[in-house]
């Protein structure tokens, strides 16, 4: 070393160890219902074909959504006078029925939905003035806007009672249409299909100010740039980031195959391409951020054009049904498999009050006759808009950059609902499974959280643990590093030395069916979440790692709410940006070696001393990191309490959990 020179390294450091257990990070047993929900939710499906990601956010959003939803109930809230303004809504949208099935509206509906980007500038901007409108209007109830007052609608019991059953379709029909009526304009569709043939549809021109605004991080600027929640914040929003796809023609093609309704509504085994809520599932998560909660999602207003074209997807639906002889009206499914509060006799229940329309009676006419949906932009002309173009037969999104757009290969023509239900289906779910540029375009972007405990925007309620993510490369890679004279074999690939990465327990099983292809440098994003299971709350944050190496390991750092009369319960979970799942592993204390078992992912934790997580968030990485001039008993390593392991083994990790 030369005179003067400073020699630094990296001391690892741990607040605390524990000979046999985690002490106040204590393993529990994952909660029974999200075990059976994860298994029935893979079955007869394999990690290579499946995305991984996608089921256990079902799953655990289930569980949240079931047991958690009394803690984001924002209609609670509600006054009076805000009561009865929204029953007043509701029997305007009754009248209107009526009027209409008595014949007294001879002259057609004035609910015409069109696809957005086919609107003219002044439709567009009469749409989200309205929503403008609304979002300013305290006259109604001080305390909340008339925006909010319906989007409160979206949450406690009346959002769990409007998910993972049939009566999805009827009750976010009855909502859109009390928007729609808040409005008085059209709510218009936003067709992903187009944009989800884009290569990389982070891209597309409705996350320009000219649409919905920015689709990365808090949304100042477009439409809804001062837009605030009732929590105060901006909207926010993180697309690419939740490792699912926006729905793609296939996959709507699948779904409009089916003739009944219990094909296309939950409960599903496995992931299935026929379930419109996988599908409206798929866009939430992608967008992320708010969209990303049920309780929050509709403080998005991009959340109206997302369920315009679910409902589009249902009138297409039965229309195939009545070409097919089968009456619409009386297809709601019975039986022991429909959830509770899905029954064809319950009521739709809008909290704070009761609607009189039962969950069947919303499978009448009558509510088609209202609205009016013009076909989905085919080519050539695509709608008309400058905002799509036709590229080999099919309509696409034209991207927000000054770029050419695109295509992701080749598919067959045709985007009428009805044109799509007539071609062959192949029910592939790798439709479910996020695109190869799009899973790119995430690393240049930051993640950016809620920090939402309870309903409520706190800070400082959340405390912290350094998660390490221990990355595995996936088979079938190759970066082109070679050795003078070497073949073409990729250096780096564990292939070239077998018994090695079998003495260290490298699996590299799986050959994935939709292979993600890597980023040039071999840099990629593992992201770890943890979800409340005692609170209501999420937190999300990335590891990068380093695909062309056999083996690689990353340090990221997880918040979880800070456990003060009562301890903290939360489920952790990591995937990469393609949706393939990591295994969580807890430390055997006592080894003279850093040693691991698999475990559950789910913990207690607790607030009594001595802490083994962080107060913030520079504590946890000061307790974790000491980089400093080397001294005498600087120590290399200590074990974390947790880590995650994305070792691409053909089994799914919640397997013999029961």
């Amino acid at each position: 070393m030369r005179k003067g020179q400073l020699n630094f390294i990296v001391c690892f450091l741990a607040t605390v160890v524990l000979p046999t257990s985690f002490g106040l990070i204590e393993e529990i047993q994952t909660p029974r219902d999200i075990l059976e929900c994860l298994i029935y939710k893979s079955q007869n499906s394999t990690i290579g074909e499946v995305s991984g990601r996608t089921i256990q956010d079902f799953c655990i959003r289930k569980y949240t959504l079931d047991t958690q939803s009394g803690k984001e109930n924002f209609a609670k809230n509600i006054s009076t006078e805000g009561v009865q303004y929204l029953k007043s809504l509701f029997r305007q949208l009754e009248s209107e029925v009526h009027d209409q099935k008595r014949g007294k509206r001879q002259a057609g509906t004035w609910r015409v939905r069109r696809e957005i980007r086919t609107l003219s500038d002044a439709e567009r901007n009469n749409v989200f003035q309205c929503l403008r409108r609304l979002k300013g209007d305290y006259s109604i109830d001080p305390r909340m806007s008339t925006y909010d007052l319906i989007a409160s609608l979206h949450s406690g019991q009346a959002a769990r009672m409007m998910h993972n059953g049939p009566a999805f379709l009827p009750r976010h029909m009855v909502y859109l249409l009390v928007m729609e009526t808040a409005c008085r304009v059209p709510m218009p569709y936003w067709d992903m299909t187009t944009d989800s043939e884009m290569m990389d549809p982070t891209t597309s021109i409705v996350w320009s100010d000219l649409f919905f605004g920015p689709g990365n991080g808090p949304v100042l600027t477009g439409p809804f740039g001062r837009f605030r929640t009732p929590t105060g914040t901006p909207i926010i929003r993180n697309i690419g980031s939740g490792g699912a796809s926006l729905a793609r023609k296939a996959g709507i093609r699948a779904l409009l195959s089916r003739r009944r309704t219990f094909e296309i509504s939950e409960p599903q085994p496995a992931q299935s391409i026929f379930s419109i809520e996988v599908h409206h599932n798929g866009v939430h998560n992608y967008i992320d951020g708010y969209m990303s909660g049920l309780n929050t999602a509709s403080w998005d207003p991009v959340f109206w054009f997302i369920h315009s074209f679910f409902q589009l997807l249902w009138v297409a639906f039965r229309n195939g049904q009545r070409a097919n002889g089968i009456n619409p009206e009386r297809d709601y499914p019975r039986g022991v498999r429909v959830p509770a509060g899905h029954e064809f006799y319950q009521r739709m229940n809008f909290m704070p009050f009761m609607r009189r329309i039962t969950n069947l009676e919303g499978l009448s006419n009558r509510y088609d006759r209202i609205v009016q949906y013009a076909p989905m932009p085919r080519c050539p002309a695509c709608g008309g808009s400058p905002f799509l173009v036709c590229l080999r037969g099919v309509c696409v999104s034209r991207s927000s950059r000054r770029a050419p757009v695109f295509f992701r290969g080749k598919r067959s023509a045709g985007t009428s609902g009805d044109q799509l239900a007539d071609e062959n289906v192949n029910p592939n779910t790798t439709n479910l499974i996020q695109s190869n540029e799009a899973a790119l375009s995430t690393l240049n972007k930051p993640y950016q959280n809620t920090f939402m405990i309870d309903g409520k925007i706190d800070e400082d309620a959340w405390a912290y643990i350094p998660i390490r993510v221990l990355y595995e490369r996936p088979k079938g890679f190759n970066f082109h590093t070679t050795s003078p004279g070497a073949t073409k074999r990729d250096m780096y690939d564990p292939e070239n030395f077998k018994n090695e990465a079998k003495r260290i327990g490298l699996h590299n099983e799986v050959q994935y069916k939709q292979q993600c292809t890597p980023s040039g440098s071999g840099a990629a994003k593992v992201f770890v979440q943890s979800n409340g299971l005692n609170y209501a709350g999420k937190y999300k944050d990335y590891a990068i790692v380093d695909e062309r190496q056999p083996v690689t390991s990353a340090i990221t750092y997880v918040g979880f709410k800070k456990p003060s009369t009562s301890d903290s319960e939360v489920i952790l979970t990591a995937y990469d940006t393609c949706g393939r799942i990591c295994r969580p592993a807890c430390p055997v204390y006592g080894h003279h070696r850093e040693s691991y078992r698999a475990c559950s992912g789910s913990f207690r934790i607790s607030s009594k001393s001595p802490l083994m997580f962080s107060l913030n968030y520079g504590s946890a990485v000061s307790s974790t990191w000491n980089v400093r001039e080397m001294e005498p008993g600087c120590k290399s390593s200590q074990s974390l309490p947790i880590t995650f392991v994305c070792d691409h083994q053909n089994s799914w990790p919640w397997e013999s959990k029961l």
